[in-house]
């Protein structure tokens, strides 16, 4: 169980299958009820306009029937007629406004005012539809009424008719739905099981067959990111083991210099031994401060401003030159204008700081340090007069503890590989070369300007 409270949150969101499940079954739903309602409204109105027809047929059948044939004319044949005939009613009015014939139901007084065609009437509690009509010699009003309770019962019926499917069928339907939905998402519980089980050190790609166009990029992106980490991995242990090494013979060299200081009767040959502690001690501190900077410069949240790369190098330059002159060395630095790029000076005086000290260590007499702008680029170009390495050297040259061969000087590999990690953070790079004359080595450094 994890404390994380990002992964709580992300955990406690619904899963793609409950999400697929409901979305599907709501627009399911939807579209069906959708579809009810407009055969629901389309039959209103299709009834609507059979019951009126039949109405308007009884009453026409009244109107034939007028005069003396109304005497005549069976009722109970006429309320046949008309769909729910127990339901229809009739009247037969003068053209005095006198009641001349009527149904058993029918009220004695007009169902409507309206004297032709359609209308809606509440006589009572009842609600009448109503059709009206004059014979053609205008002698006899005519009224043929339905109740429209019936109509509502049907049309409530047809409503039921349509939605009671999607309601017993609903059930049927989430199942049916849930099971596509299991078998459209099982790589994704494949994949899951197949991360689960794996242990931290398994980081071989994951090899699953048959994997749907949209699930492939998310397992090959997973792949890639395994390869990065193994990658990682390798050179976090490769660096490990390199570093205990270089770390264990200057405590080994300390450890015995130390004994020969404390076993030493000559006084001379103490202060010597000393001496060397402290030479060890200085290699030592240098070391652990590179692989410390080596491990800042891969850190995420390093704060980047706007440094003048020009100043960096003459503060650089001037701490390093009073040790240099003692040591019969020359640093000489041509930054004729100024040069500012987006960065970290700690990290640019480091980078500086491991050039010029690079340069010292395996150069000869002389270093020259220059600073310019080409195009949209600050260029650093450091140079020295040593006896400089061969071209197969200067592919390896730069990688962490490998130094070339035959090298005297003190150092442990780090100081070149330090620029380059700095440069690449500074969206730059490092090109090494032969020096002047085929002498010596030049290094030179490209990152953008501000």
């Amino acid at each position: 169980m994890t404390n994380d409270p990002k992964i709580a949150r992300a955990g406690a969101a619904p899963s793609i299958r409950t999400r697929l499940i409901v979305m599907l079954l709501g627009a399911t739903a939807t579209v069906w009820l959708a579809v009810a309602f407009v055969t629901w409204r389309d039959a209103h109105h299709e009834l609507d306009a059979l019951l009126d027809a039949h109405l308007a047929q009884s009453a026409n059948l009244l109107i034939a029937q007028s005069g003396h044939e109304l005497e005549e004319l069976d009722f109970e044949d006429l309320e046949e007629l008309a769909p729910y005939g127990q339901h229809v009613a009739f009247q037969v009015w003068d053209d005095r406004g006198r009641l001349v014939l009527k149904s058993t139901d029918a009220p004695s007084s007009r169902f409507s005012e309206l004297e032709r065609g359609f209308s809606d009437a509440l006589v009572g509690a009842i609600t009448w539809r109503v059709y009206s009509g004059w014979d053609r010699k205008g002698r006899a009003l005519v009224q043929v009424a339905e109740r429209a309770a019936p109509r509502e019962r049907l049309l409530t019926r047809i409503a039921l008719s349509t939605v009671m499917p999607l309601l017993l069928g609903l059930p049927l339907l989430a199942l049916a739905v849930a099971w596509v939905v299991s078998r459209a998402v099982r790589p994704l519980d494949c994949l899951k099981r197949e991360v689960e089980q794996r242990s931290p050190q398994a980081l071989e790609p994951i090899v699953m067959p048959a994997l749907p166009r949209e699930v492939a990029p998310l397992v090959e992106r997973l792949n890639q990111l395994l390869a990065r980490v193994r990658q990682s991995l390798r050179q976090e242990r490769r660096f490990a083991a390199n570093a205990a090494h270089e770390l264990r013979n200057p405590l080994a060299a300390l450890r015995a210099q130390a004994e020969v200081a404390r076993d030493s009767h000559d006084e001379v040959r103490a202060r010597a031994a000393l001496d060397q502690v402290i030479l060890a001690c200085d290699r030592l501190t240098r070391l652990i401060s590179q692989l410390l900077l080596l491990a800042r410069v891969d850190e995420q949240d390093i704060q980047r401003e706007l440094c003048a790369l020009d100043a960096l190098a003459r503060s650089v330059v001037a701490e390093i030159a009073p040790a240099a002159l003692a040591a019969g060395q020359d640093v000489a630095l041509e930054a004729p204008l100024p040069v500012r790029v987006e960065g970290n000076a700690t990290l640019l005086e480091a980078l500086l700081r491991n050039l010029v000290d690079n340069a010292l260590r395996h150069g000869g007499r002389s270093v020259l340090v220059s600073i310019e702008v080409q195009g949209d680029h600050a260029v650093v170009d450091v140079v020295d007069d040593g006896p400089g390495v061969s071209e197969t050297d200067l592919e390896t040259l730069g990688t962490p503890f490998v130094r070339p061969p035959g090298t005297t000087a003190s150092g442990s590999g780090l100081g070149l590989a330090l620029v380059r990690r700095i440069a690449e953070w500074h969206g730059g790079s490092v090109v090494l070369n032969r020096g002047n004359a085929g002498r010596g080595l030049r290094v030179t450094v490209r990152m953008p300007v501000a």
